[in-house]
Order: structure tokens, then sequence, then C-alpha cells
């Protein structure tokens, strides 16, 4: 069971990175739940998985998601993820910047027959908006 879901990881990396939104419904369930919170607020189903990947292919249009690490356990698959692009629409609030972006997450992501159900995301923003130069990266000492 983990080694199909592994792979199914791999083709949620595909379409992230293509942008083909049109591979949604045979990778998640209906009742999908992403959870990214505090920094985005709940989201379900799969029109909220299609916005999600065409706000981030709008934002940085040269958006890839890296795989770093992978470890899968019964119905679940931990990724560790490195995301690269450049801003060059809005994101949130803050407007386009032309600048690269590396930053790190980390997914929880929970399966059933063979789709993903539940994904909980841990993004290194702090990181990300310190690139951005949003928030200021303190001195070294």
């Amino acid at each position: 069971m983990s080694i199909d879901n592994k792979a199914i990881v791999r083709r949620l990396f595909e379409m992230w990175n293509t942008g083909n939104v049109d591979q949604i419904e045979e990778l998640y369930s209906p009742d999908y739940v992403s959870d990214y919170r505090p920094y985005a607020p709940l989201r379900t189903g799969h029109a909220a998985i299609k916005a999600m990947v065409q706000n981030a292919r709008a934002t940085f249009p040269d958006y890839h998601e890296a795989l770093e690490e992978m470890i899968a356990e019964d119905d679940k698959v931990v990724v560790r993820l490195t995301i690269t692009g450049t801003q060059k629409g809005p994101w949130g609030p803050i407007p386009p910047t032309g600048k690269q972006l590396r930053y790190e997450e980390i997914l929880i992501l929970r399966f059933t027959d063979g789709k993903v159900v539940h994904q909980r995301g841990l993004v290194d923003n702090l990181h990300a908006l310190r690139q951005l130069g949003v928030v200021p990266t303190p001195p070294s000492s």
C-alpha cells in the first residue's frame, strides 16, 4: 500500500510542477481537506486544490517542487520538499517582487482508496518572506 502511495506522491509533484490540473480527480478524493493553518484557512474538495495549483503557478510561473525525502507507512506519506520560483504575481497581500524564492515545506498526506484525502502542510514562510524583503533578516553575530 505505501509503495503505491509513494507513486501517487510522485504524480502529485508532476502535477504541481506542470500545472496540469486535469489529474486532480485521479489523485485527490472529492472529500480532500488541505490544512495549512495558521497560514491559510482549511480548504476542501477538488475546486480548492485546483485553485491552489493555479494560484501558485500564477504567482510563481516557474514554480517547482523538488522532492527531498519521502517516508511512507500504512495510509500516510510524509514528504520534505523544496519549493523554488520567481514571484511575478501577487502572493496574498504581497505585490510582485520579481525575486526568486527557495524554501522548504513538510507535507503529511493521508490516503484512502489510492487518493489523497487529507494534507497537512508546514511551510517555512518566514524564510520565504525574508527572501522577498517583507520581513528583515536579523544581522548575523
